[in-house]
């Protein structure tokens, strides 16, 4: 039966006296790592943590956080990372739908406890503090520390590890895009096959120095986190992502690997541009970025910083327990670099004369069957998915399905898009997203990738704003690039100037259906909300949009 736990007989063996974590003054090799996951898992169990037992955590990465994970699932338990970012409203919800026996947090969330004193949690028997709190704090607050629970160390260590039923192993949250987080329950099963499969495509091996940018507690992180375990490479940490830290960082530890959004690598870019030396991209090979495609000038400007870099892009969902589809961006291996025109380096423009709308997110993984939902005569539809990778269900839901059941089953993704005749998947965008205008359905991602192609424009986010006449009507809010200036009501042409005008003629240009072409555009002046992923907001930029045209219409 798999299990997370089986990567730690390789650690054990394999990398016993490779570094396998550093996380600030602290560097474990394997041996002390596996020695340090079995004495935790040994004292939850004295402890009366059993199978089935959820234990929830919130906090900044660490090793620590990582043996956590895996002692957890060492006792059969299940882990339900929390969102430190979370507002106590938030963290209770989640807490009162996933009925943890065990808090476990650090100082991210300190406050959380003494509010959680007065919120009862009936199945809450445990606190749990990661760091080292002053005595004085844990003897006033009937807390546990890590210390405690591991004070006997284990030998000879015995990999005797149990499951929950399912196998169930993590109930990761959504990212709350369009609404509250949901509990998505993942099984051991799903989250090894993802891991091999990032394995195969990524290309990670034992000589990775992975640098952990993504928080633990979202599904990208953690199954990138898993591969590296599985391979046994060296796994480096800093609390939570920033870009000064993080080149710091890639040039002090040799890193060779991680994972970004689109808003991460443009503050990498952004921050190693004013270096004056930079040492990192001579050992960086792997960058996989997810949470939404990369415009081509920021592929361009990655692949300056990090000339030895493969650039692989990864569109998924965390139901699917992360990548369903990864695309080739540039592999300096073959010098090939994909656009809207070549798909993985296979096909040049001239052989794709019908080519569909959208956005290129590449071809399925190994393990991966995708098949595309349509209603009409239309090629778009919605995106189902199906196989070993799928959640078991939401946390919250019953249990509806017996296992040999699961990869019958084909989960909406809540995408639409298409397929071409290479196996390349076009994404359109969120059905939920969509834009109703004049009985047309219009795709927000669309018409983004179109106007992300302009020289001028370095972010742009397509919204629906109610009309009268058409239901909604397309607004656009734009982020023009440094050197080009925003000029509302201008009619020119010259170089350097963003106009509704000049915008709209180039969409025409580039064949963007007229009925698509935004009605409206306004310049955005502050960074767009985001999600902890770093996915964009789009209900909130739409809201704050709505509520800024109303002021300039009442003052008219």
């Amino acid at each position: 039966m798999a299990h997370i736990c089986q990567c730690l007989s390789r650690l054990l063996t394999f990398r016993r006296h490779f570094p396998v974590t550093v996380a600030g003054n602290h560097h474990k090799t394997g041996e002390q790592f596996v020695e340090k996951v079995v004495s935790l898992a040994h004292g939850l169990v004295q402890l009366g943590v059993t199978p089935g037992d959820v234990v929830a955590i919130s906090a900044y990465n660490s090793d620590w956080y990582l043996e956590w994970l895996l002692a957890i699932a060492f006792v059969g338990g299940i882990a339900a990372p929390l969102n430190y970012r979370w507002s106590f409203e938030e963290a209770r919800l989640a807490m009162k739908a996933v009925k943890p026996v065990m808090l476990v947090i650090d100082e991210s969330c300190y406050p959380w406890y003494f509010k959680f004193q007065q919120n009862d949690i009936p199945s809450l028997k445990w606190h749990v503090l990661l760091d080292s709190p002053s005595s004085d704090f844990t003897n006033k607050s009937n807390v546990l520390t890590q210390g405690i629970l591991m004070k006997h160390l284990v030998k000879p260590l015995e990999l005797e590890y149990s499951s929950a039923p399912e196998g169930a192993v993590i109930i990761c949250f959504t990212s709350g895009t369009t609404g509250k987080p949901k509990g998505v329950t993942i099984s051991h099963e799903a989250l090894i096959i993802q891991s091999l499969a990032k394995i195969a495509i990524v290309g990670y091996s034992e000589d990775d120095v992975y640098l952990h940018t993504a928080p633990l507690c979202h599904i990208g992180g953690l199954s990138s986190a898993m591969a590296m375990l599985m391979v046994g490479g060296c796994h480096v940490f800093m609390p939570k992502f920033d870009a000064k830290l993080a080149v710091g960082a890639i040039e002090q530890y040799a890193v060779t690997s991680f994972i970004t959004v689109p808003a991460m690598i443009t503050s990498l870019n952004s921050n190693i541009r004013h270096h004056e030396t930079w040492k990192g991209g001579e050992t960086v090979m792997k960058i996989l970025n997810g949470g939404g495609s990369l415009s081509h000038e920021l592929i361009k400007d990655t692949n300056i910083f990090f000339h030895k870099a493969k650039l692989i892009s990864a569109y998924g969902m965390t139901e699917a327990c992360s990548s369903l589809t990864f695309l080739t961006l540039y592999d300096p291996t073959q010098k090939t670099t994909s656009h809207p025109f070549r798909t993985n380096g296979e096909v040049e423009s001239e052989y794709l004369i019908d080519q569909p709308h959208g956005v290129c997110v590449g071809k399925a993984a190994p393990h991966v069957e995708l098949k595309i939902c349509t209603d009409s005569s239309s090629d778009n539809g919605r995106i189902l998915t199906r196989g070993p990778h799928l959640m078991l269900r939401y946390w919250d839901q019953t249990i509806e399905n017996s296992s040999s059941q699961k990869n019958e089953v084909w989960l909406d993704t809540g995408d639409i898009g298409s397929m071409d005749c290479h196996g390349n998947l076009w994404l359109l965008g969120r059905t939920n997203g969509r834009i109703k205008s004049g009985g047309e359905n219009i795709y927000p991602e669309e018409v983004e990738a179109i106007l992300l192609e302009h020289p001028g424009i370095a972010n742009v986010v397509i919204v629906g704003i109610p009309d009268v006449r058409f239901t909604e009507t397309v607004a656009a809010c734009i982020q023009p690039r440094e050197n080009w200036q925003w000029l509302e009501h201008s009619t020119s042409n010259e170089d350097n100037h963003l106009s509704r005008k000049n915008l709209q003629q180039y969409c025409l240009q580039n064949n963007l259906s007229r009925f698509k072409i935004p009605k409206i555009f306004r310049e955005w002046r502050k960074p767009f909300p985001v999600t902890t992923t770093g996915k964009i907001r789009r209900d909130q930029v739409r809201k704050e949009l709505i509520s800024e045209l109303q002021i300039l219409h009442s003052n008219l």
